[in-house]
């Protein structure tokens, strides 16, 4: 994968306090990626991008408060509501064997144990239960990304039970 892409980690819920700091939802929420001193994108809605580096961090009940340089007060971090926070891929941690980056399934071939073609996934349904989402011949698939469903991710095809398809 390119070092340099720019893959979204979170998103900003919005200000917190008066002195510039957001809350930051991770789409990981045990990742601990986020450091002060880091430089990150902030991308907003309308497609502006904004280079920006992280002045404190520190975790709250369920979000992160993340304040940015740049962002002195809360009508500036106001103006955050929204934004994806993002960090080229080469800020990611190297990976465990069995691990991998929701980032690197797209595109991917999606068969079943027997060897039949299920699609390619197109994009992450990242919730409460992710969601692999497939396009194949049967139209749109989605799947959990859960034990049972999703058998293994390599770095060439996604293997799902075939049952997975029925279940959905």
């Amino acid at each position: 994968m390119n070092p340099d892409a720019i893959i979204p980690i979170g998103v900003i819920g919005g200000a917190h306090g008066l002195r510039g700091e957001v809350r930051l939802r991770l789409f990981n929420p045990k990742s601990d990626l986020i450091k002060p001193g880091m430089a990150v994108v902030l991308q907003a809605p309308g497609g502006r991008n904004r280079h920006v580096m992280v002045v404190s961090v520190r975790r709250a009940t369920r979000n992160l408060l993340v304040a940015f340089d740049g962002v002195p007060d809360r009508t500036s971090a106001e103006g955050l509501s929204g934004t994806e926070v993002a960090v080229t891929r080469g800020e990611f941690p190297a990976l465990e064997p069995d691990e991998f980056y929701y980032e690197d399934v797209v595109g991917l071939p999606v068969l079943t144990p027997d060897g039949g073609e299920v699609g390619q996934v197109v994009s992450v349904i990242k919730g409460a239960t992710d969601v692999l989402v497939i396009d194949g011949p049967r139209g749109e698939v989605m799947v959990p990304v859960v034990e049972g469903f999703v058998l293994e991710v390599g770095k060439d095809a996604i293997l799902i039970e075939s049952d997975a398809m029925e279940s959905v």
